[in-house]
Formats: structure tokens, C-alpha cells, sequence
């Protein structure tokens, strides 16, 4: 395998930056991977010429680092690589312009592309490419890409996400569209079929099932203060049994009496909203579903004697 002019000497002769050491180590190293790409081990060879880059990174360095990269695969990379050995090679007026020139004209032409647009229902999405976030300008323009899978996702805020998965082969430009369709239904993942789109939500039922754990609560709370008012009752009805003759009560007790009174139309009042909050988290409980939770509401009336009698409940659930 011939590699023209780039086996060139590794460092100039005026480069002092690195000590003496430092760069026969990395003129070993240089040999080595040259040694190893003729071999094939494209791999191994890169892993040299990365240490090498460390000490002094040379034109014929980032070149032989492109053409490794361009033999794994990584064309995108690679072509990076050319072009910045191109350019640094040509400032310093090298004679393997040229060369670099040839190899990176013939790696562009097999550099895959995607163009990225946004569909309907995405024009405010952000746009992220194999994880990276693309900026505005990239947006509907082609961008080089390495040949293989790719992840497109438009992030539509709350949770919301469209997916797609495009694979694109050596010198295509493939074209990707996100739509983001409305999605009606509670489930969490939804795939549109004329698309190949994925589109991610938050469940419903997540959100919905607090709902009877906070009438519930409603519930239990209620049925405890009526508990306290019937207690406050019953001492205001102990104090005037024991101060009043028959229905004849003195002045000073008059506002036991009137107490006594409020406090039995608080208890009979939150009595009837407790049980009525646990009927309703109960049923929700078993119900367990959107569509039920929306068809749970209960109209109750509540009859109250505040002087003792009967409580009733009526509802339909």
C-alpha cells in the first residue's frame, strides 16, 4: 500500500515544544501505526495515532487518523480529519496537499445525509439528532452522518416526544418528516403507522389515579371531626341535664344550649361528607379508569334533624 509523501518525518526540525524524549517516543509510535494500517489493524492503528496527536499534531497525522476512521466506518469524523489536514497542509505549504485534496474529495461523495424536518404539530419542537441537540440552522438542511441507525426525536415540552429511527446507507441523503400527531388515548406509548413515528405521553392514569386517595382523604378527615362535634355535643348536653329543671334552663346556660345546637348540625354535617367522600373513593378504587372516574360524580342530598334524629344520603353513582 503506497502512502505517498505522508510517511513524511513526523515533526519539523524547528518544533521545540516537546522535549527530545517526548518526541522519538512519538516518532515510534507514528512508525508503529504506519506499520499497523499497511497490516490492515485500523483499529490499533488509530490508538496510535492518537498518542502520537497528544505529543504533536501534524497534518500527516490527522491525515492517517482520517484514513482509519474512514475504514471503521466513521466517515463524518474522517472527513473532518481530511479537511483540517488539508487546510493545515496547505498553510504550511506542504507537498501532500494534493493528496490529502484527492482523499477527501472521494470520502465526501460517500458521506450519508439527513434532512431534518419539522411535520405537523412540531414547528415549535426541539430537535435532537443521536442525542444531540440540533440548532436552527441545521433544521431542514442536509447534515452528515455516519452510515447506520440513527435516532431523530422532537421534544414537544410535558412530557411529549416524537421518535423515528431512519437507517441510511454510503451516499444517500435520506429525508426524515416529525409529525407529531394528537393522541387521544391514556396509553403511554403510541406508534402512528403511516409514520413509523413514536409518540410518547405521560399516562392518564398516572395522572388520575391521586384522585381518590384526595376524596378519600376528604373522607376520612370529615368523619373525624364529626366525631369531635358529636363529643362537643354531648358535653354541652351533659352540662345542661345537669343545670337545667326539666326544659327550664337559667340564663347562664343559654349559651350551652345554643352550642349545643351548633355543634349537633357540624357533626351530622361533616358525618354526611365523610361518608359520602369514602363512598366516592371507593368506588374510583374499583373503577380504576378514566372514562369511570368521569362517571362517578355523586349529587347528594343530605337530610339532618339538628336536634337528633335521622341522617339520610342519597347519590347514584
Amino acid at each position: 500500500m503506497a502512502f505517498g509523501g505522508l510517511a513524511a518525518p513526523l515533526v519539523p526540525a524547528t518544533a521545540h515544544a516537546q522535549s527530545q524524549d517526548d518526541l522519538e517516543r512519538a516518532r515510534q509510535q507514528f512508525r508503529q501505526g504506519l506499520s499497523l494500517e499497511a497490516a490492515g489493524d485500523w483499529a490499533a492503528a488509530l490508538a496510535k495515532f492518537v498518542e502520537v496527536g497528544k505529543v504533536k499534531l501534524t497534518p500527516q497525522v490527522r491525515f492517517h487518523s482520517a484514513r482509519c476512521n474512514e475504514q471503521l466506518g466513521r466517515l463524518n469524523e474522517a472527513l473532518g480529519e481530511y479537511r483540517l489536514a488539508e487546510y493545515e497542509a496547505g498553510q504550511q505549504g506542504l507537498r501532500e496537499t494534493a493528496e490529502i485534496t484527492q482523499a477527501r474529495q472521494a470520502l465526501e461523495s460517500r458521506v450519508p445525509k439527513l434532512v431534518i424536518r419539522r411535520g405537523e404539530g412540531a414547528a415549535a419542537a426541539r430537535i435532537e439528532l443521536d442525542g444531540v441537540e440540533l440548532g436552527e440552522a441545521q433544521i431542514g438542511q442536509p447534515v452528515n452522518v455516519d452510515p447506520g441507525p440513527h435516532t431523530v426525536v422532537a421534544k414537544l415540552g410535558a412530557d411529549r416526544q416524537v421518535e423515528q429511527s431512519p437507517t441510511v446507507k454510503e451516499g444517500e441523503t435520506a429525508e426524515v418528516v416529525l409529525n407529531a400527531p394528537v393522541v387521544v388515548s391514556a396509553e403511554v406509548t403510541n406508534t402512528t403507522a403511516d409514520t413509523g413515528a413514536t409518540v410518547k405521553e405521560p399516562s392518564s392514569k398516572a395522572r388520575q389515579s391521586v384522585v381518590p386517595w384526595v376524596v378519600g382523604g376528604v373522607g376520612v378527615a370529615s368523619l373525624a371531626a364529626s366525631g369531635v362535634f358529636f363529643g362537643l355535643r354531648q358535653s354541652a348536653k351533659s352540662d345542661l341535664d345537669k343545670g337545667c329543671n326539666g326544659n327550664v334552663c337559667p340564663k347562664s346556660l343559654q349559651g350551652k344550649e345554643d352550642d349545643g345546637k351548633l355543634y349537633t348540625t357540624l357533626s351530622y354535617v361533616t358525618l354526611g361528607v365523610g361518608v359520602a367522600g369514602l363512598g366516592v373513593a371507593t368506588y374510583l378504587f374499583v373503577a380504576g379508569s378514566g372514562k369511570h372516574q368521569e362517571q362517578a360524580s355523586l349529587p347528594i342530598d343530605v337530610a339532618m334533624l339538628p336536634h337528633g334524629g335521622f341522617l339520610t344520603v342519597r347519590g347514584r353513582l
